[in-house]
């Protein structure tokens, strides 16, 4: 099997996923299934975390510890199982407003005094020495993410406790995603106006490229700005 056949099925996976869990947590939180099937709102509200703790206990050089770990968690999902079937959809709650959160304090801090901005941090991976407007457009760019993530989170909050669940869960799994997306094409859009010369790349491309860097690696700190 070629590398390019392999990762199109990869990709064709990852759509898949990225369509049948929403369709799924819709599905479980605001339909007949939420009372009917519960045990399939808890499974698939706790899906995200467990596929992302068993991704870190395989890429773990401490697998042992990670394993541990991971039968703790089996073991308190089973004492606590009745407890969750009643209370999954604050599971899907405080998953999609937290980690919502916690991005835009992720973009937030960074804004400090004497820290260099997330954003800026990105272009400068990607494109090296940034003119002063370049740095100026890049703080303004990681401003607007922290604002705008921050209101998802907190929309998502004012819906999941003032609104129905049905319309909580239509906006948390239908729309949050679209429109981090369109916010991408927004941005996009203000960059190639206000930045006309800059070579073309993406947000993303900054994001991979930094990941590629020691200085994306745990406990190496980048230079202040």
């Amino acid at each position: 099997m070629t590398s390019t056949l392999v990762r199109a099925i990869r990709w064709i996976l990852i759509a898949a996923g990225a369509i049948a869990y929403p369709v799924l947590a819709h599905y479980s939180t605001a339909t007949s299934a939420a009372t009917a099937f519960p045990s399939l709102g808890v499974a698939v509200s706790l899906a995200p975390s467990l596929v992302i703790l068993l991704w870190l206990t395989w890429r773990s050089p401490i697998r042992w510890i990670m394993v541990s770990v991971c039968v703790g968690v089996g073991l308190l999902l089973w004492g606590f199982w009745g407890s969750l079937e009643r209370n999954f959809n604050w599971v899907y709650f405080l998953q999609h407003a937290g980690t919502y959160a916690m991005l835009a304090t992720m973009f937030g801090v960074t804004l400090a005094r004497g820290r260099q901005p997330l954003c800026t941090r990105f272009a400068e991976v990607v494109h090296g020495s940034l003119t002063p407007e370049e740095v100026r457009y890049s703080r303004q760019v990681t401003l607007a993410w922290t604002l705008f993530l921050l209101a998802i989170s907190l929309v998502s909050s004012a819906l999941f406790f003032l609104a129905s669940i049905e319309v909580w869960s239509v906006f948390a799994n239908f729309l949050s995603f679209p429109l981090v997306m369109l916010m991408f094409v927004v941005e996009y859009g203000m960059r190639r106006r206000k930045l006309p010369h800059q070579k073309k790349h993406s947000i993303m491309d900054g994001v991979r490229a930094y990941w590629k860097t020691p200085a994306a690696r745990p406990g190496v700190s980048p230079p202040a700005r």
